[in-house]
């Protein structure tokens, strides 16, 4: 015989602190289970916010409740008890969602103890639970970082992976030389997380293995050696990023610039102005800005010849450099650049101009006061 004559008050239950019958109401396979889902995730609810350690053992059946609703309700109760352990051995559960939420939980309990369990799952085959896991890991701090250092030499590379992005993301020194290693790991996703990772350190120490990654590494991996070295800001790494602007991938070329713009050396001038005659535009637009950067007269007649390029981003940062440059030679180009047919062009070669004036007044009033 049903225990419930009609839908059972999960509320009175829940007052009551009636952690039997909320219990029977989720027991898949027990005379009381409620076959309605919506009843089952209301008391799944309920025995969460009970303090009452006897809902631990329904909760962890939950995890395998027939509805992922249900399931992924039991994972948050499990949280609001603060229950580690069924939480953990939620990580290893045939369901996705449900290893997921359990690592998300494990993040927020802060617990050092899930540091371990939580590694481990960074080789799941589902690429969201393994982002959980690295979120949680992120998360617990300080206490992730020997075992994911660790784990950087383990066999499995969506594990290398992981740990080379969670390293990233905690930013402890001490994960340079490991993620140094790993730019020179035989899976190129492995390399790449690590140059990512290790970007974002901008430590001195990775001036030279990202010299060697830009000359000599896949593509993304390059592209990321690149940026990391304009942000270096070491003139040792001038000449590889000139060469880089000769690269087969426009990529690559296109942050090489980008890079060089950033380092102000005067060694990239010609280089770049190279470069401004590149078969793609993006690369053309970034040489442009790069060239701005740079300050250099050299520049002025090909970035004037650039107001003529068929697309807008090209000339639109023409226009730009060309005022950063301050070169009165300048002046007509940019003028004629007002009648351009794109508003941001248009734009920027008003900013341009009023730059130019602003600099020739300043320049007329030096001279009479002589």
């Amino acid at each position: 015989m049903r225990i419930f004559d009609s839908k059972p008050d999960i509320a009175k239950m829940l007052a009551n602190g009636d952690v039997e019958n909320l219990a029977r109401t989720i027991e898949n396979g027990g005379p009381y289970f409620d076959h309605d889902e919506n009843t089952r995730m209301e008391a799944v609810d309920a025995l969460g916010s009970l303090a009452d350690q006897r809902a631990i053992d329904p909760l962890i059946g939950a995890l395998h409740d027939e509805d992922e609703r249900v399931r992924l309700s039991a994972v948050a109760a499990l949280k609001k008890h603060q229950a580690f352990y069924p939480l953990v051995n939620a990580l290893h559960v045939r369901d996705n969602g449900v290893s997921r939420a359990a690592a998300e939980a494990l993040g927020e309990l802060g617990n050092p103890l899930a540091v371990l369990p939580l590694t481990k799952v960074l080789d799941d085959e589902d690429a969201r639970v393994r982002t959980a896991s690295v979120e949680a890991l992120v998360k617990l701090g300080e206490s992730s970082t020997d075992s994911l250092i660790n784990t950087l030499r383990v066999t499995n590379n969506k594990a290398r992976r992981a740990a080379a992005e969670a390293l990233g993301q905690l930013g402890n020194p001490r994960a340079v030389l490991p993620l140094i290693a790993a730019l020179k790991d035989q899976d190129w996703r492995v390399s790449f997380a690590a140059a990512c990772a290790l970007k974002q350190f901008n430590d001195p120490r990775s001036l030279e293995p990202f010299i060697g990654a830009l000359g000599d590494g896949e593509t993304d991996v390059r592209r990321v050696a690149a940026q990391a070295l304009g942000q270096l800001g070491n003139p040792r790494a001038v000449e590889p990023l000139i060469r880089a602007l000769y690269a087969e991938n426009s990529d690559v070329r296109r942050v090489a610039a980008e890079a060089l713009g950033q380092l102000g050396d005067a060694r990239a001038v010609l280089p770049l102005v190279e470069v401004l005659s590149d078969k793609f535009k993006n690369v053309r637009e970034i040489a442009a800005w790069a060239l701005g950067q740079l300050g250099n007269p050299q520049a002025v007649q090909p970035l004037i010849k650039c107001l003529e390029d068929p697309y807008d981003d090209v000339r639109e940062a023409a226009a730009w450099a060309l005022g950063h440059l301050g070169d009165l030679r300048a002046w007509n180009p940019l003028t004629e650049a007002l009648k351009d047919d794109s508003p941001r062009v248009e734009k920027a070669a008003v900013q341009a101009l009023n730059t130019l004036a602003s600099k020739s007044s300043r320049d007329k009033h030096a001279i009479t006061i002589a």
